[in-house]
């Protein structure tokens, strides 16, 4: 579409509405902000496993996420390698924003589904199972456990017996760990509980490790071989920029734990287990070594753990490293840089891109490696035990972050990698979006609106003083419902261009510093009649055009409320949370100035 110089100028943003086959949503501006469409999900690597593949009258992968229509559901999903289909499931609505709080899966061996979660420092573990086997449609009445302050479930089948045992965080709240200014808490312990019955009914709680005294949290990621469960744990002073000491491990079966050698470090009536307990593999004490934090852990062929793991040289240059048990000796090795930390918000300075082993072969990694404000999922795989790599880009058009990739349980030549992308503000303010399911791949569309889906445009990009001039935002809208609210496109927080904003039908709403919202609206329409919308702020007033007609209008002298770090989205609310456009977009465009009305009328019949 030739716009001529009158329609260019000014113009901050053009997404004609078409997605490329690798989701990317590209952006006819000067500004060339291009997006990120998906399903809006989010997650953190401490909870896992996050997807699993069981193949018996179906083959599917499993996989569970916090998002769904309103960004903070608890959702279990299905992608079916026959039929293609990707299948979703709400367990719990309106959970949570913060992505601590994602669920972990495990599948039985008679194909139900189980799914576990948990706030973040919660009060109960909560657990589902399905209703039917290898089916996601359905689930029984979610079973809750009462917890003190309960974080990360983690179910690990018991290679030893037909035990299902549910490891996670919780705390006793006995002492602050720092005067720290976020009011971080100590005392993390890790627990675990035991089900002899598929996971319908649980044990009393055994605490088997602590960290020093008035620590953060003991981190841990377990893996199961074929005859042990192997943990590997980071102590955490706490979270930001805060020392995180050493990756250590220690050998779990029938509630007794050794060293890689096998020598004994306690038995039952011996727990918990402190920090000297464990076996030291990577020393952030030792000369030349950083503060560290465990990533993801395996088994190899052998039966011998292996850990995949960042340092901090700086927080602007993290490292990935890889460390493997040879039946001797503990190896340990540079892997890659790995580069800065991916929150926008200069808090938790030790968030890396992400690390995962493949749990089949873990001579392969998948890692997400940040380049200034880009980060890029890569493959890396070695034969000679971690000594050298070999690296391949999994994704070849970065925009944005890649970030926290999981390599499926068992997983398919057609599924191997599952990762998030989009932008990281905070751990409750991420607008990220899944990647690696095969349906992406297919031929691109247009930005259709389904309450998961949603566009990520990046974060920080203006603020109110880019719109001195005033702005219009617009675009054709072909929506399925008017009733509930409905955004097709959100600029930080502070305008809004959608569906059922002020009762049933089209509108859009501003909102100043004060927190006061002006809405102009537009109820004479009908469900399923495209139509062209188009608001506009001259700085004074605020109007509202449909089909290139002005139908309503107030005052509304501002400031604009941008968010510190502003999200801008699509289909979706702020941040992608809730507001799920039910309907298909086209021809969204930014400006910052408002369009004359021959303006709105001219990109009102192009649009038809």
């Amino acid at each position: 579409m030739n716009d001529g110089p009158n329609l260019r100028r000014g113009l901050l943003g053009h997404w004609p509405g078409e997605r490329s086959p690798d989701g990317v949503v590209s952006d006819r501006s000067p500004e060339a902000n291009h997006g990120n469409y998906g399903v809006d999900a989010r997650w953190i690597w401490f909870t896992n496993p996050r997807a699993v593949r069981h193949v018996d009258d179906r083959d599917r992968t499993y996989l569970c996420y916090l998002g769904g229509p309103s960004g903070r559901d608890i959702v279990a999903a299905a992608y079916d390698h026959d039929d293609r289909s990707f299948l979703t499931t709400v367990l719990a609505s309106e959970f949570s924003a913060d992505d601590h709080t994602n669920p972990s899966i495990h599948v039985r061996e008679d194909g139900h589904v189980l799914v576990f979660w948990a706030g973040h420092n919660g009060d109960a573990l909560f657990s589902a199972v399905s209703s039917e086997p290898e089916s996601i449609a359905a689930f029984e009445r979610p079973g809750r456990i009462e917890q003190e302050s309960v974080t990360y479930p983690n179910p690990v089948r018991a290679p030893w017996s037909d035990e299902l045992y549910l490891f996670y965080r919780d705390r006793t709240y006995t002492s602050d760990a720092t005067d720290d200014k976020y009011g971080y808490v100590g005392d993390g312990n890790v627990y675990y509980r035991v089900s002899t019955d598929g996971g319908r009914t649980w044990g009393d709680q055994t605490r088997i490790v602590r960290p020093p005294e008035g620590h953060y949290s003991m981190y841990f990621v377990p893996a199961a071989g074929e005859e042990a469960i192997h943990f590997f744990f980071t102590d955490a002073e706490r979270g930001g920029d805060a020392p995180k000491w050493n990756v250590m491990y220690a050998r779990f079966r029938d509630g007794s734990f050794a060293a890689a050698d096998g020598t004994p470090i306690a038995d039952p009536d011996e727990l918990p287990l402190r920090k000297d307990d464990l076996e030291v593999v990577y020393d952030s004490t030792a000369p030349g070594n950083h503060s560290t934090w465990i990533w993801d852990a395996a088994v190899d062929a052998d039966g011998h753990p292996v850990a995949a793991y960042a340092t901090f040289p700086s927080t602007l240059a993290h490292e990935y490293r890889y460390a493997r048990w040879d039946g001797d000796r503990w190896r340990d090795f540079h892997l890659a840089d790995a580069g800065r930390y991916v929150a926008r918000r200069p808090i938790e300075l030790h968030y890396s891109g992400g690390l995962s082993l493949d749990r089949d072969d873990p001579s392969v990694v998948y890692g997400c490696v940040a380049r200034g404000d880009d980060c890029v999922l890569r493959r890396f795989e070695t034969d000679t035990g971690g000594e050298t790599w070999a690296e391949v880009p999994v994704t070849r058009r970065p925009n944005g972050c890649d970030l926290r990739p999981v390599v499926p349980r068992n997983a398919s030549d057609e599924l191997p990698v599952l990762w998030l992308a989009g932008s990281y503000e905070h751990m409750d303010t991420s607008q990220t979006v899944l990647r690696g399911l095969p349906a992406d791949h297919l031929a691109g569309g247009e930005l259709e609106g389904d309450g998961r889906h949603g566009v990520d445009l990046g974060v920080d990009l203006y603020d109110a003083a880019a719109f001195r001039e005033g702005l219009t935002v617009c675009a054709r809208v072909d929506a399925r419902t008017l009733d509930e609210r409905g955004v097709v496109a959100n600029a930080g927080g502070a305008v809004t261009l959608g569906v059922g904003l002020d009762g049933p039908g089209y509108g859009f709403a501003l909102e100043d510093e004060r927190g006061n919202e002006t809405v102009v609206s537009y109820s004479d329409a009908v469900a399923g009649v495209p139509r062209h919308l188009a608001g506009r702020w001259d700085g004074a007033a605020v109007e509202f055009a449909v089909d290139g007609q002005v139908v309503a209008d107030a005052p509304f002298e501002g400031p604009l409320a941008f968010e510190e770090l502003a999200s801008w989205t699509l289909l979706k609310g702020e941040y992608l949370l809730g507001g799920g456009f039910d309907g298909a977009a086209t021809d969204v465009r930014l400006y910052r100035r408002p369009l004359s009305d021959d303006e709105v009328a001219v990109l009102a019949d192009r649009s038809e």
